[in-house]
């Protein structure tokens, strides 16, 4: 994201979305690359008073790259209950975690089966991050937060 000069036009994101810009820009160069594909096209990430209408009904499909694997999610919402489905190429035997980031957090884990599919049947709502424990010694790769 380039910084504006002082006489530049005044930018049409509000603060709030050019500062979760920023967030997310660190978080991909922390993290790996996070799309968010979905029905809707949103011009930035949800905004502070978007995140408070955690009810919302639909599908969306979310993709992560992480360091040797790709995961694919799907995330469904319905009648105040959401649903992860997810897909890991190539595929891994290896523990997924799905934690919510709430004061007293709740962590599910799931299996990547042979052919690298992995559900959550009742996912926790709100902001969450995935982990993906492998063999591999130190801090386990994780995706950037996403709301649910």
């Amino acid at each position: 994201m380039s910084h504006q000069e002082p006489n530049a036009p005044h930018s049409e994101l509000s603060l709030d979305d050019e500062l979760a810009q920023l967030v997310a820009e660190a978080l991909v160069e922390e993290h790996g690359d996070f799309a968010e594909l979905s029905e809707r096209s949103y011009a930035g990430v949800r905004s502070a008073a978007a995140l408070g209408a955690a009810q919302e009904i639909g599908t969306w499909s979310l993709e992560y790259l992480g360091p040797g694997f790709h995961v694919q999610l799907r995330i469904a919402r319905r009648n105040r209950q959401a649903r992860v489905d997810g897909w890991m190429s190539p595929a891994q035997p290896i523990k997924i975690l799905l934690s919510s980031l709430l004061r007293q957090p709740v962590i599910l884990e799931a299996d990547v089966s042979e052919s690298g599919r992995f559900e959550f049947p009742i996912a926790p709502s709100g902001a969450c991050r995935m982990s993906f424990l492998t063999d591999a010694h130190g801090r386990p790769p994780a995706t950037p937060p996403f709301w649910i």
